[in-house]
């Protein structure tokens, strides 16, 4: 979409931004929201390349950059690609009647990705990640199916994202609780 002017440009990006109430709700500036925005597009746009853009020093933006990570509101995750990655992705959906406790079950299975405590039929929304199907289907055997706090589940697999999707992976060699970390789950493998 083509503008006619600048003004005109100017006047839709400021009645979306009110739309959205970000700047409000996180204390944001117009050159916050053009970092962020840039580093959305590009996460390995360099800081000069920021400066120059919103008219600011390069320690500047470096400061701002850093002010926006301590506010939680930037930041960088390491991961996988799942577009890319030839891995299985399931979205389990739990109504549980202790969420916190299905939650730490899963703290230390390097196949859990997230949770997230939901309102509606199900209270929760647990992603895990794995090389097969097979043993996404285990772990929600053995940890959720006939589980007592959990009520309902329901497992989709993902098959495909419309954009880029990083996934961080819950695999830490130095973590001894998670290599010790008892994983009968995977002997339900040979059940299948």
């Amino acid at each position: 979409m083509a503008f006619k002017n600048k003004t005109n440009y100017q006047a839709l990006v400021q009645e979306f931004k009110k739309k959205i109430q970000f700047n409000e709700k996180m204390g944001l500036d117009d050159r916050d929201n053009t970092i962020l925005s840039m580093i959305q597009k590009n996460p390995k746009v360099s800081q000069e390349e920021i400066a120059k853009k919103i008219k600011l020093s390069q320690p500047s933006v470096g400061a701002r950059i850093r002010r926006l990570q301590e506010k939680g509101i930037l930041h960088t995750i390491n991961g996988v690609n799942f577009k890319v990655v030839d891995l299985s992705l399931a979205k389990v959906d739990v109504d549980a009647t202790d969420t916190t406790a299905i939650i730490k079950e899963f703290e230390h299975c390097p196949f859990f990705i997230n949770a997230l405590v939901m309102s509606g039929k199900h209270n929760l929304c647990l992603f895990f990640m794995a090389t097969d199907m097979k043993r996404l289907e285990a772990i929600v055997n053995y940890h959720l199916r006939g589980n007592p706090k959990v009520k309902e589940v329901h497992m989709d697999i993902v098959i495909s994202t419309a954009k880029d999707l990083v996934l961080p992976l819950n695999i830490d060699y130095e973590n001894k609780e998670q290599v010790t970390h008892d994983q009968k789950c995977l002997v339900e493998l040979g059940n299948l």
